[in-house]
C-alpha cells in the first residue's frame, strides 16, 4: 500500500510522539509498504525538505514553531497549521499523489486541514487518537467552557468526521467516542500506545559514559525512581513535587527527572527553594541515552493530573516496561492504567497522593532484588506494546475496509 502518515512530531524531536510516529513508520515500511511521513518544521529555510530514511521518506513542510512553552503563541501556531499545512503541501511534488491510506496522529487536532486535502485522493483514513482535546484541558483547569472551548470542539469534531477508522488508546476513551454518534465512522478500536525496543547492555567503566553514571551524582547509593517525559500541565507536576518534598529526608531513595515542558522550570525552582538533595533534573535525551539511565534505576514514575476525566496510557509507562522497570503511578481515579498495573502486578498504583506517598518507600524496599517485576514488566511489553504488533493492527483495520 501507499501510505501517508501525518504528525506534528518527528525526529530530531525527542518527545514521545516523535518516537511513536518514527517507530510506527519503520514498522509499516518493514512490512513492505511504501510510506511518506509528512510533518511540520520550523527549522528549515525552504518551503519543504525531503529526507530519505532508507525504507521510507519524510516530507518536512515549513510552518511556525508549534512546540513553544508560551501557551498563547503555541495556540496560534497550532491553529495556523490547519491553513498553512495544506497550502504549503500543494507546493510539493506530492500535491496530486494518490494514497491507499492516510494515517494521522492526534494531538494536534489541527492536522485535519491537510488530512482533508489528502483524503480526496485516498481510499481510507485512520485517526490515531491519543488525547481527548479540548476536554482534558477543561478537566485540569487550563481553560473554561467558553468561546475558545467551542472553537476547539469544532476542530475536534471535524477531525473525527474525516476518519474512517479511529484508534483510541484505552477502553475508557473508546466509550467517549461511541457517545459522539459519528455517522461517517466505519470502525472504532482500542489501539494501545507502543514503544520501540532499545534495551541493550551498556558499560559505564570508560570515560565516554561518565555523563550517564549516577554513581557520580547526588543519587549515588540510592534506590532511584526515574521520571522520563513531559513536565507539563497534564502531568500533575505539583503533586509530583509534593511527593519529592515528602521524601526529601529518605536517605535510601532518589529521583531522576529527565524531560522538558512548561512546568520544568517551576519544578527546578521548587527543588532549589526547598533544598531537596535527592532529586536530579536533567534535560531531554535521546532514547539510547535514556535506556542507559533506565539501566541504573529501580522503578519508573508516572504522574497524571488528578482532575483528568479521560484515560491515558503514557508513552513513559511503556518505556519503563520495555526497560524491565516496575512502575510507580499516581493517576486520576478510574483511569484504565490502574487496572492494568494491578491486574498484571507491574508495580504500585494509587489515585491519590496521600496513599501513594505512604506506600512508596515500602514498595521500593519490596522490589529491591526481586526479579519477578523485571520479568513481568518486560513480558507485558513484548505481548502488548511492540510497534510491529501495532502496525499489523492498523493494517488489519484498513484491509477490512478495502475488502
Amino acid at each position: 500500500m501507499r501510505i501517508a502518515i501525518i504528525a506534528d512530531s518527528f525526529p530530531p524531536l525527542k518527545n514521545s510522539a516523535a518516537v511513536l510516529v518514527f517507530s510506527l513508520a519503520e514498522a509499516l515500511a518493514g512490512l513492505g509498504h511504501q510510506l511518506l511521513v509528512i510533518t511540520p518544521s520550523a527549522d528549515i529555510e525552504k518551503s519543504h525538505v525531503e529526507d530519505d530514511y532508507g525504507t521510507f521518506k519524510v516530507l518536512r513542510i515549513r510552518c511556525g514553531k508549534i512546540k513553544s512553552h508560551h501557551k498563547f503563541m503555541r495556540g496560534i501556531s497550532e491553529l495556523s497549521l490547519f491553513f498553512t499545512f495544506p497550502y504549503e503541501f500543494k507546493k510539493t511534488p506530492y500535491a496530486l499523489s494518490q494514497w491507499d491510506a492516510v494515517i494521522w496522529y492526534s494531538p494536534s487536532i489541527f492536522l485535519s486541514g491537510l488530512v482533508s486535502n489528502l483524503k480526496d485522493r485516498s481510499k481510507n483514513s485512520y485517526l490515531i487518537l491519543r488525547d481527548i482535546v479540548p476536554d482534558w484541558m477543561v478537566d485540569i483547569g487550563l481553560m473554561k467552557k467558553g468561546l475558545s472551548f467551542c472553537l476547539l470542539k469544532w476542530f475536534e469534531r471535524y477531525q473525527y468526521k474525516l476518519a474512517d477508522i479511529i484508534g483510541v488508546q484505552s477502553p475508557g476513551n473508546k466509550r467517549y467516542i461511541e457517545k459522539q454518534n459519528l455517522p461517517n465512522l466505519k470502525e472504532l478500536e482500542v489501539l494501545p500506545n507502543w514503544m520501540p525496543s532499545t534495551s541493550t547492555i551498556h558499560s559505564f567503566s570508560g570515560e565516554d559514559f561518565s555523563y550517564a553514571d549516577l554513581q557520580h551524582t547526588i543519587l549515588s547509593g540510592r534506590k532511584v525512581l526515574i521520571y522520563a517525559g513531559n513536565l507539563g500541565e497534564a502531568q500533575g507536576v505539583e503533586n509530583f513535587a509534593q511527593l519529592i518534598l515528602n521524601m526529601k529526608d529518605k536517605l535510601s531513595i532518589g529521583f531522576l527527572i529527565i524531560g522538558r515542558g512548561s512546568k520544568k522550570e517551576w519544578l527546578q525552582d521548587f527543588v532549589k527553594v526547598h533544598r531537596i538533595h535527592n532529586a536530579l533534573i536533567l534535560d531531554e535525551v535521546d532514547l539510547i541515552t535514556l535506556s542507559m539511565y533506565y539501566s541504573q534505576c529501580h522503578a519508573g514514575v508516572v504522574f497524571l493530573d488528578s482532575n483528568h476525566q479521560s484515560h491515558n496510557i503514557p508513552g513513559k509507562f511503556i518505556s519503563y516496561l520495555e526497560a524491565s522497570l516496575p512502575v510507580a503511578a499516581c493517576v486520576n481515579s478510574g483511569n484504565d492504567l490502574i487496572n492494568i498495573i494491578k491486574r498484571n502486578k507491574l508495580g504500585l498504583v494509587a489515585d491519590n497522593l496521600s496513599q501513594f506517598s505512604s506506600e512508596l518507600e515500602q514498595f521500593m524496599d519490596s522490589i529491591y532484588g526481586d526479579d519477578g517485576y523485571r520479568y513481568r514488566t518486560r513480558d507485558f511489553y513484548e505481548s502488548h506494546y511492540r510497534p510491529i504488533a501495532i502496525a499489523k493492527q492498523v493494517l488489519g483495520a484498513l484491509s477490512r475496509l478495502s475488502n
